[in-house]
């Protein structure tokens, strides 16, 4: 295999020799390198990943099964068991006593004849096996050539079997001169004698058709062959009988079918289809696998039983007892009779199959490892989704399933039942990584720059982890990642400012653009003195945001245009944000004459709240509901009609008002002060005996709301003043 022009394929044969005799690492090794030749080669993909799955494999049925040579196995081969009423029908190329022998070309030893032996199960637990010494199965299904793998119909009077190309003392031969094998069938009457030998028409004399196997309606049968037109050497095929015929042959295709060789097929009641490879991912040699159909001729990626039924040496023929909870392989594993030999497996648990798919698409995933709690032990999903192992009866487990790019997911299963053809399925479907985000800039709305130092939380409401408050940098942006199926709530604040605070964030519509931008801005409660900002651009202007016109403009009403840093810049009076156009969300609340005003409405005379009065309170609930520590002034006005003391009890009432509608709604009322200003605070000309419009009027009807203390009415320290001295070259802004 090292000399420089080998033929690939003996480095495979190479590689797989070494894996039979469990020498994996170099195994592995020469499998790569008959992929770099070879690279579209699925077996060797196969083989090349069996290796990396040889400890699952080993382990997936620990304290399960157990397995029985049988008795009755000779020196030489044994293979290709069925069951058939109270008999097991096999081959064996045993020596029988007959003065002359003919010997196989091809093994040195007698040809295979079929056998049978009636044996007695005890089926409770791992109960014990009795069988009878075998008998030559017929004299008329048995020739002077091969027999072997037999199967029957449902009432045990049709048989199918491989016979090399041989009837009526006729020898088929194919072009080259060899006698290939073909399937025959033979009926019994009603002495019990077999008779009536037929070979089946999808045969040929110039290819193998071998291994039938036939479905409990009696309408199907599968088999395999080497004839051209497969995927590999052997194929698994089937024939459907009708019109009193059988019909063509269909491969069953490239899940099931590898450059390898598929032989040895056994449909199940439930149509689980059990057969052996040596193109998949196995243990070494042939190893027995199922699959299950999903469609018309489609199928399940073939699912590996595992040891110990299969090992490093050959293992193949399998197929059940009436129950499934016990049934026969065959394997050339060491420590056996002869070469190949019968074994029996008995099983004291039910199946299990987890299905693994994408929550969104619905389509399985493969590769996910799924962790059993009782065992601790990892077995890996396959290309269909399917985790499949055995479970003791009555045994829960919980597991956890993992997969890169997915959330992970736990779930109890148990196995529910060991009944004939029942399978305990349970589904688990996986949530991809949320890659959902929040992200925007925080405000200061006292000059409309990125808030530096404001801090940032994030509540949800599905009671998952969120995540650690956050601190804006110079450039007040702020981002954060979102769970999935969640609505978040998030909140900005700073001393000196009332919070803001952005709701109805939520990622439970899987159609909406996985990046969020929510804009908070900071509205001062003190008086924008204090704020001193230094953002001029290289020629020395200093622009300020508009927050009529939403622009940022410079003191003689010129659109800005200048580099703030980070990827903020400012251009015709629009901020962007990396090249995305940016801007502080219009401001919550509008600026009185000595706070912000509440655009409450009262009747002339009088101290009730109109019903167009309820969004504005709303609007300052949520706000005292946001900044719980908060000591709030709620201030009430009047016009100028009417005299001073009146007007002045007026307005007291009105304030009143508002504080009692808000402790009705929860406000602390040691939060809430109320106080009436009656006509001293008129935000225009109309003072008394001035002639005005009604809604000049209005305008001094109202209420205002201002902060005048932090928890114990002691005022919070006023903001930094934010000063550069130096240019700002390179600076965020």
């Amino acid at each position: 295999v090292r000399l420089p022009n080998i033929n690939p394929i003996n480095k495979l044969y190479y590689g797989m020799m070494l894996q039979a005799n469990g020498k994996c690492p170099v195994a592995r090794y020469w499998l790569q390198q008959y992929l770099k030749a070879m690279p579209d080669d699925a077996r060797g993909q196969f083989l090349a990943k069996a290796c990396d799955m040889e400890e699952e494999l080993l382990n997936k049925n620990r304290g399960i099964y157990r397995i029985t040579q049988l008795p009755i196995n000779s020196h030489l081969d044994d293979f290709a068991p069925a069951i058939v009423g109270d008999q097991l029908v096999f081959a064996s190329d045993r020596e029988t006593g007959v003065a002359v022998k003919r010997t196989s070309m091809w093994t040195g030893n007698p040809f295979a004849e079929l056998f049978t032996a009636t044996f007695q199960v005890d089926t409770t637990g791992f109960g014990d096996f009795r069988y009878q010494v075998p008998r030559k199965f017929s004299s008329v299904v048995n020739t002077k050539f091969h027999e072997a793998s037999a199967t029957f119909s449902a009432d045990g009077n049709t048989v199918y079997f491989t016979r090399n190309n041989y009837l009526d003392g006729k020898v088929g031969r194919s072009d080259e001169g060899l006698v290939k094998l073909s399937i025959y069938s033979a009926k019994k009457d009603k002495n019990g004698n077999w008779g009536d030998v037929t070979l089946l028409p999808f045969c040929s004399d110039n290819y193998n058709t071998v291994h039938p196997s036939l479905s409990a309606d009696g309408k199907r049968i599968y088999y395999s062959s080497n004839r051209p037109g497969g995927f590999g050497g052997m194929d698994i095929y089937y024939s459907d009988f009708y019109n009193g015929s059988w019909g063509p042959s269909i491969s069953l295709g490239p899940v099931i079918n590898t450059e390898g060789n598929e032989i040895f097929p056994f449909i199940q009641e439930n149509g689980r289809l059990n057969f052996a490879s040596n193109g998949h991912i196995g243990l070494g040699g042939l190893d027995n696998f199922y699959s299950v159909s999903i469609g018309k001729n489609e199928w399940t990626m073939p699912v590996n039983i595992g040891a110990p039924i299969n090992s490093n040496s050959d293992d193949f023929g399998l197929c059940y007892g009436p129950d499934e909870s016990w049934g026969f392989f065959c394997s050339d594993r060491p420590g056996g009779a002869g070469r190949d030999d019968i074994y029996l497996f008995q099983k004291n648990s039910a199946p299990i199959e987890l299905y693994v798919f994408d929550a969104q698409s619905k389509k399985p995933i493969a590769g996910a490892i799924v962790e059993n709690s009782n065992t601790n032990f990892k077995l890996s999903s396959n290309a269909s989704g399917l985790v499949a192992f055995d479970m003791k009866k009555a045994e829960c487990a919980n597991f956890t399933i993992s997969k890169k790019g997915y959330e992970s997911l736990e779930q109890v299963a148990c196995a529910e039942s060991s009944a004939k053809g029942f399978v305990t399925r349970i589904e688990f479907p996986l949530q991809k990584v949320s890659n959902y985000t929040v992200q925007g800039i925080v405000f200061d709305m006292s000059n409309g720059y990125p808030a530096e130092g404001a801090g940032i939380t994030l509540l949800n409401d599905c009671g998952k982890p969120i995540s650690e408050a956050f601190t804006t940098g110079i450039d007040g942006r702020y981002k954060f990642k979102l769970e999935r199926n969640c609505c978040y709530t998030i909140r900005a604040s700073m001393s000196g400012f009332i919070a803001a605070v952005g709701e109805g964030i939520c990622t439970k519509n899987p159609a909406l653009s996985p990046t969020m931008r929510v804009n908070l801005n900071l509205e001062p409660y003190r008086d924008a003195e204090g704020f001193i900002v230094d953002n001029s651009d290289k020629t020395g202007r200093l622009p300020r945001f508009n927050n009529i016109s939403g622009l940022y403009e410079y003191p003689d009403g010129s659109l800005a245009n200048f580099e703030l840093g980070s990827g903020l810049e400012i251009r015709d009076g629009v901020l962007y944000d990396n090249g995305a156009p940016s801007r502080p969300e219009e401001s919550r609340w509008q600026r009185g004459s000595d706070g912000f005003l509440v655009n409450l409405y009262y009747d002339f005379n009088s101290a009730d709240l109109r019903s167009e009065s309820m969004p504005e309170l709303a609007k300052l609930l949520k706000t005292l509901r946001e900044n719980p520590d908060f000591e709030v002034e709620i201030a009430s006005y009047t016009d100028a009609r009417g005299t001073d003391s009146y007007n002045m009890d007026l307005s007291q009432k009105r304030a009143d008002a508002v504080v009692n509608w808000l402790v009705s709604k929860g406000i602390p009322r040691a939060q809430l002060s109320a106080k009436g200003y009656g006509e001293t605070r008129l935000v225009n000309h109309c003072g008394n005996n001035v002639p005005c419009t009604e809604a000049e009027h209005q305008q001094n009807r109202r209420t205002e709301f201002r902060i005048t203390g932090l928890g114990s009415s002691t005022m919070s320290k006023p903001p930094e003043k934010k000063v550069k001295t130096k240019s700002c070259d390179g600076c965020p802004f």
